[in-house]
């Protein structure tokens, strides 16, 4: 494998930028100094305007491909994270099939490798079978995805009895089981209600999707953790009061996602529909206090929830018909840049909350810092790039978005994995040198 080396970069050492020269070789970092190395690399990189941060981990992503390759593939969805400088993503099991069983993991696991341009590391489906959930395990599934929100469901999870044998049977097989924490009970009984009245505008949806529905669920699921011992993760955290349980808990973490840290509803004046996803977008109050938490360390990790869908499954007269979610891999690191540029957060915090906490959370060993013998994983940034969001350009086929129009400053001018350059400038320029992580 050729070698490169990153010249006069900046790098954050104890909290300051200070400038170095990174060697990568083989697929690992070989050396960063200020010095440069007596032998001549392969290739250079001038780096002299550029900051070199660890490679992005996004822990919650849908990649889909399988049956449902018509919104996203497993080279769109990868291409679409090296370019918004995400050199590790987490696919979620909800495709279609679902990873529910260990025969399905290892399929997908088979029909992914060598097609990635980005590493990926897949969660299966939590269940109460305590073999089945070994057999995952072995085969390396990062985590195991519990959705309260029953939009996947391989048990009655609003049965205490079976909820708690299938997280025994994660804390058994020392797993992390990732939550998503809405009462779907809860959800369907209101959502049946609006309907049957003929009410079905953003607003009903929104009224389904509660925070209180939110509220009981982390309660409950942090409350089992800790009695059980089992550790859980909580996805895509609205609320300020769930970030404050979670914090409470040491078995528990929690992640959050851009829509909820910028946006409020307002965003679906202009963009309706398209701005759905679940949880929903929240108030200004719950979102700003969200901000706070997030920017001060309490969240421990930002997470896109890239969730594709086609312009026809989003704009749906019916919005409880309408597809949730919003794609945000191409998005994410350019709006906490920008709020870096602002002063609203700073690069210690983005580091950690985009690379260093997914990596100890999920135990990905060698990976989520700039450290000699690290997997040489790295995007290189301009803080000083303008930019607008424009989803026409999005390589994800999900091309919308309700940060449409956002001015950002920062941007990702290089994005390496494994030692590779894949993708520099928002274009592919190498080859899918991404590769499935198993779970250690």
């Amino acid at each position: 494998m050729p070698s490169i080396l990153i010249e006069s970069a900046k790098i954050l050492v104890n909290h300051q930028l200070t400038t170095a020269n990174i060697l990568i070789d083989d697929g690992k970092i070989k050396q960063i100094s200020k010095l440069k190395p007596s032998s001549p690399p392969d290739s250079k990189i001038n780096a002299s305007h550029l900051i070199a941060l660890p490679g992005m981990i996004d822990a919650h992503v849908h990649l889909r491909d399988l049956e449902l390759s018509y919104k996203e593939t497993f080279e769109t969805g990868t291409q679409a994270a090296a370019v918004g400088g995400y050199t590790t993503v987490f696919d979620m099991p909800n495709t279609r099939p679902p990873t529910t069983t260990s025969g399905r993991l290892g399929e997908k696991i088979t029909h992914a490798e060598g097609r990635l341009y980005s590493n990926v590391a897949f969660q299966a489906s939590l269940t109460t079978d305590e073999t089945e959930v070994g057999r995952m395990a072995k085969q390396g599934a990062i985590a195991f995805k519990l959705y309260l929100n029953k939009a996947l469901e391989t048990f009655d999870s609003s049965d205490v009895s079976s909820l708690t044998k299938a997280l025994r049977a994660a804390k058994k097989n020392n797993a992390l089981v990732t939550v998503h924490a809405e009462d779907g009970d809860m959800i369907r009984r209101i959502q049946l209600q609006n309907i049957q009245r003929g009410r079905t505008s953003v607003r009903d949806f929104l009224n389904a999707h509660r925070s209180q529905a939110e509220a009981v669920a982390v309660r409950m699921i942090v409350g089992l953790s800790g009695q059980i011992g089992v550790r859980v993760h909580i996805c895509h955290t609205t609320l300020p009061s769930s970030v404050k349980l979670v914090r409470t808990t040491p078995t528990a973490s929690c992640e959050a996602s851009a829509q909820h840290l910028l946006l409020n509803t307002r965003a679906f004046r202009k963009f309706g529909t398209l701005a759905i996803c679940v949880p929903p977008i929240r108030t200004e109050p719950e979102r700003s206090g969200l901000w706070r938490l997030f920017s001060h360390g309490d969240v421990d990790m930002l997470a896109s929830d890239h969730a594709p869908h086609t312009i026809e499954e989003k704009t749906r007269t019916d919005t409880f018909q309408a597809a949730s979610g919003i794609p945000g891999l191409e998005t994410s690191l350019p709006l906490m840049l920008t709020q870096v540029s602002r002063g609203k957060l700073s690069l210690t915090r983005l580091i950690e909350v985009a690379a260093t906490r997914p990596a100890q959370v999920f135990h990905l060993t060698n990976k989520g810092a700039l450290r000699e013998e690290f997997d040489a994983d790295i995007v290189l940034v301009d803080p000083k790039a303008k930019s607008s969001i424009d989803p026409k350009k999005f390589l994800s086929k999900a091309r919308y978005s309700p940060f449409k129009g956002f001015k950002c400053t920062g941007a990702v001018a290089c994005t390496i994995v494994n030692g590779v350059l894949v993708a520099e400038a928002g274009k592919i320029v190498g080859q899918a040198a991404g590769q499935v992580i198993r779970a250690t």
